[in-house]
């Protein structure tokens, strides 16, 4: 399965080969974008004049925000859901039979195909590939008794990786963990009941940790800001309880803490007290998972945050801001021994028995929802504890502060296909894996179709 060592020359030429594919490519898909840029609407709305509810939860053009499904208002999936349930369904819902009159349901889904130049992986040679990928999305919904039952599912569809990898060294052996992609994975499914201003649900969601407003064009949603790819998981499984009189949604649910199912005793509480409106929000979340478990090395998942929003017209501007504590509880773990996926950022070192590596970052978004464009610009740091002596080297690798920018454009060529571009910019970092430069550069230009 492994390959033989590639020469240092053979590396360079070969990177030189892709930034110069990724250079045309970027080239070609501004050029194509350019013939449309004219007819970009930078219309502005007064904040006085808010819209329905329904037109803010049916925008014209699908979302590609993994909180944007065909929404009910009392799910917990939507950054406005802090308003009781409408009498009748949001647009995207189609009613049940006569025999049935309080039943409704809704089926949509996206389907999408890029090209991404991933510098940052360069070392394990799997950073510049063409991929698919799909998102379906289901729902029902029955209201009996003064209940508002419901279901709500996402499915991704994942296209793997080859399996004939580049495994010449324990470095690289130990990452190819990162490309072991289900080609079936179950983004949400729940269960979901309110009564008033009473609302619970159980199963797999999106963490009610906090707020983002921009749009996603990965299933893994690795193209946000470092501090939602890195920290905060944007899917929790467990038990979710919310109450939302008024204007103030409060949350709080007992979670696995990790991305699937618990491979241990331990878990989370997550949490958030905020006030959700139209054109503004603003919160303050928690989650904290308690260190007892069953598997060799646990890994500390703890933070607290801010988030706000406000919106005008098309525009919002949003950010976020936490304090994040990572790292293995104990020493005595090789990081090329890791089998449950690395970090590209050095988080999964040790900084002494049960003791935390701690950071703060935060990130600014400003986003335009027009007629024609999607628009997001964003920019974001991220400031790890200065830990470990120079002869530790993946500790001082570990203390590197990160920033982040995001420049993301999407043309809707109707009110189901867009084509977009996304671009990561972030500061390199030199004597990096296989002692080469960890260059922060990041390209996708793509296509979706969404119904």
């Amino acid at each position: 399965m492994g390959e033989t060592p590639r020469s240092d020359q053979s590396m360079s030429v070969r990177h030189c080969y892709h930034v110069h594919v990724a250079a045309a490519a970027i080239g070609c898909w501004l050029l194509l974008n350019a013939t449309a840029a004219a007819q970009i609407d930078f219309q502005i709305g007064s904040m006085l004049d808010a819209p329905a509810a329904m037109e803010l939860l049916s925008p014209a053009f699908p979302s590609s925000s993994p909180e944007a499904l065909p929404t009910v208002l009392p799910t917990p999936i939507e950054p406005l859901s802090g308003q009781p349930l409408a009498v009748a369904p949001s647009a995207g819902w189609i009613a049940g039979p006569p025999s049935l009159p309080d039943f409704s349901y809704h089926f949509g889904g996206r389907a999408r195909g890029y090209y991404i130049n991933d510098q940052r992986i360069e070392f394990t040679g799997m950073e510049s590939t063409f991929a698919v990928e799909g998102v379906l999305e289901a729902g029902a919904m029955q209201q009996i008794d003064g209940w508002e039952l419901a279901i709500e599912s996402q499915i991704f569809l994942n296209q793997p990786f080859d399996k004939n990898m580049l495994v010449d060294t324990p470095e690289r052996k130990s990452f190819t963990h990162n490309f072991d992609i289900d080609p079936l994975q179950i983004s949400q499914l729940y269960l979901g009941a309110r009564r008033g201003d009473f609302y619970a649900a159980m199963g797999r969601f999106v963490t009610p940790f906090g707020r983002f407003y921009f749009p996603n064009y990965r299933n893994n949603f690795d193209d946000s800001p470092f501090i939602r790819s890195e920290s905060i998981l944007f899917r929790e499984t467990g038990l979710l309880l919310q109450w939302d009189p008024g204007i103030w949604v409060l949350n709080a649910c007992l979670t696995n803490g990790g991305f699937q199912q618990d491979a241990n005793s331990s878990k989370a509480l997550v949490a958030r007290v905020g006030i959700d409106q139209p054109w503004y929000a603003i919160g303050t979340s928690v989650k904290w998972q308690d260190g007892n478990g069953s598997e060799t090395q646990k890994v500390f998942n703890n933070h607290v945050g801010l988030d706000a929003m406000v919106r005008r017209g098309p525009w919002t501007l949003s950010s976020e801001a936490i304090y994040d504590q990572y790292g293995l509880r104990k020493p005595g773990t090789p990081l090329d021994s890791i089998t449950w996926g690395r970090s590209l950022y050095y988080r999964d070192v040790n900084n002494g028995f049960n003791h935390p590596i701690s950071g703060v970052g935060y990130y600014v978004n400003l986003g335009y929802e027009g007629p024609r464009w999607t628009l997001m610009l964003n920019y974001g740091d991220f400031f790890p504890e200065q830990i470990g002596t120079p002869a530790q080297r993946n500790k001082r690798r570990q203390s590197v502060p990160n920033h982040r920018g995001l420049i993301k454009a999407s043309r809707h060529w109707t009110s189901h296909f867009e084509t977009y571009s996304v671009l990561l910019l972030e500061n390199n970092l030199a004597h990096s894996f296989d002692a080469s430069t960890r260059r922060g550069i990041y390209v996708i230009f793509g296509g979706q179709f969404a119904w």
